[in-house]
């Protein structure tokens, strides 16, 4: 048939593809593969020319990922990780090697840590790569296969290739070094930077002074373990903080939980060592200390 041919064809220089489809620059996709640049050109351009397509905007300086090379790019990643699934199982080692998972900093130390406590203990052959990394990151991250699921708190863009599910949803609290007491103005920890939207639940009706900002809430909350400050927190993020005993949850204002969410690649059959990450990953999030 002839798209057994056509791939058949093309097959051994996919993986060429797919280095410069992830870098989309042509010195440094070879530098990995340990080829000129010169070769990897000419590779790229054997595919186009026999699938009969572009897979790439040309400009004077790089190679930009056009929709076809996407598609292209995305069924390859896929392609390569079932066949390295399949040799897994041939040879009964399909729970050994790596996977690997992205998230905030909070998270990072909130769930991915005891997550890879988890695997660690159940699938002592299975190692977690424990990623950090930005909202806007994450998808890049997951779609480039450098990671096989994130954890994130905010909504991410939608993209045809990636599967966002409910993981659980968290509690959040003011934090303080002391009781809550009948000041008019409260000096508050942000998490952010003064370019970026508040978001972390405090209530409009509630007057607050921004006294400083952090990367994230573990450093808010060793700012108002250090002083008269108070910020917003998941309550899960605190029990594992490692200075709980310093901070004070204050009963009120109260502030709305938030769905914390599991993201996924769209996957073409099943991969173990990826329902063994996800498996350890639900259990931290769900059981916090």
């Amino acid at each position: 048939m002839h798209f057994v041919h056509r791939v058949r064809t093309i097959w051994s220089w996919l993986p060429a593809f797919r280095a410069v489809a992830e870098a989309e620059h042509l010195p440094t996709a070879a530098q990995e593969l340990g080829i000129v640049p010169s070769s990897l050109s000419r590779t790229v351009k054997q595919i186009e020319d026999e699938i009969g397509i572009p897979l790439f905007d040309r400009t004077s300086k790089a190679l930009v990922l056009n929709q076809a090379g996407r598609t292209l790019v995305a069924a390859v990643r896929e392609a390569m990780r079932i066949v390295d699934d399949a040799l897994g199982t041939a040879v009964g080692d399909d729970l050994v090697g790596h996977v690997g998972a992205v998230a905030s900093g909070d998270l990072v130390h909130t769930v991915l840590i005891p997550a890879g406590a988890s695997l660690a203990a159940s699938h002592p052959s299975l190692a977690l790569s424990a990623l950090a990394g930005g909202t806007a990151e994450i998808s890049e991250i997951l779609l480039r296969g450098d990671a096989d699921a994130a954890v994130v708190t905010r909504t991410i863009a939608a993209h045809v290739d990636l599967r966002v599910t409910e993981l659980v949803t968290w509690t959040r609290s003011v934090y303080a070094r002391t009781p809550r007491t009948d000041t008019a103005e409260h000096r508050c920890v942000v998490v952010g930077t003064p370019t970026e939207p508040l978001d972390d639940g405090w209530p409009s009706e509630l007057d607050r002074r921004i006294a400083a900002w952090a990367p994230d809430e573990r450093a808010a909350l060793e700012l108002c373990a250090r002083g008269d400050l108070v910020t917003v927190a998941y309550d899960a993020v605190v029990r594992r903080c490692g200075f709980a005993d310093r901070l004070v949850r204050w009963p009120d204002p109260p502030i709305a939980p938030r769905t914390i969410h599991l993201v996924q690649r769209r996957a073409v059959g099943r991969h173990r060592r990826t329902e063994a990450l996800v498996e350890a990953i639900r259990i931290a999030a769900t059981v916090v200390d």
